[in-house]
């Protein structure tokens, strides 16, 4: 089979740069170009966070990978007709830029809710996760969104654990969290954890592995309960996200990520970059969320 070319662009781009180039229709694919042979190529934009490794980062060659970029180019590597480009800027970017049509694509760990779904389409997934508090070691355990209550919490505007603690914020005004909105690496918020500048994060088992194996902070990890596991997302899956109108290009997506699930190569890459086979059980890849 005919492989295509694959751009990464590790072009970080803020948030009003994004809404200002964003203001087109969102019903092509993407830009139009032709190949050496005259064959017509689509290109296709994909937007990450790039900041959530192992999941989605820049590399030292200064281009954006992790499982999830990786996950992606293997998809568009058996894709005819399409090039790949890779934008790393910052996650409400992504949302706008998915939105716009800037981004045919946004890639960051993203699970599954409701509310979402009413704006974009889903993939199948490609990975399953589970969350975990992590706090410093010898502080008052954490396990519920209770026993976080009056406690100082840093996390990404957008995503679904800092969205589910402002749920629980408004649900409970006198038990509220205290959120610190970053876009920084979940390294630098372990280390405020670790030195006590910030009391809690919530993060997925498989970062706080890669990242306690890589720098082994003087934190502690605990499982969160199920019900508020259900608060952050609907279910324990992450899926790649797609403008309204996109449709043709999701199922082809899809048909791509369901041939990785059988012939092992998301398993394989996700021992790569998390130790354990994190691919989602088979019967995930019959149908879409939506």
């Amino acid at each position: 089979m005919k492989r295509n070319k694959l751009v990464s662009v590790a072009a970080i781009t803020v948030a009003l740069g994004v809404l200002a180039t964003g203001c087109g229709g969102s019903g092509s694919s993407g830009s139009d170009s032709k190949t050496s042979d005259g064959n017509k190529t689509i290109t296709v934009k994909a937007g990450t966070g790039g900041n959530v490794k192992p999941y989605t980062y820049v590399g030292e060659d200064n281009e954006p990978t992790g499982y999830d970029i990786e996950v992606l180019k293997e998809v568009f590597e058996h894709l005819d007709g399409y090039d790949l480009q890779i934008e790393v800027t910052d996650i409400p970017s992504v949302f706008s830029g998915v939105t716009s049509g800037t981004y045919q694509i946004g890639v960051n760990n993203f699970s599954y809710n409701e509310e979402r779904a009413k704006s974009y389409l889903y993939s199948y997934p490609y990975d399953k996760i589970g969350y975990v508090f992590i706090t410093k070691k010898g502080a008052p355990e954490v396990k519920t969104f209770a026993d976080a209550a009056g406690k100082s919490f840093e996390g990404q505007s957008g995503v679904s654990v800092t969205t589910a603690i402002e749920g629980w914020n408004e649900k409970n005004p006198d038990q509220k969290i205290d959120i610190t909105y970053t876009d920084a690496d979940t390294a630098i918020t372990l280390q405020h954890i670790e030195d006590g500048s910030v009391d809690l994060a919530i993060i997925d088992v498989a970062m706080y592995n890669a990242y306690q194996k890589e720098y082994n902070y003087d934190v502690v990890a605990n499982q969160i309960s199920d019900e508020d596991a259900k608060a952050i997302a609907d279910n324990s899956y992450a899926y790649y996200i797609f403008p309204k109108d996109q449709e043709e290009l999701r199922d082809k997506v899809d048909a791509e990520l369901k041939e990785l699930k059988k012939d092992g190569t998301l398993t394989e890459l996700s021992q790569k970059y998390f130790g354990q086979d994190t691919a989602p059980e088979d019967e995930q890849f019959e149908s879409t969320p939506n």
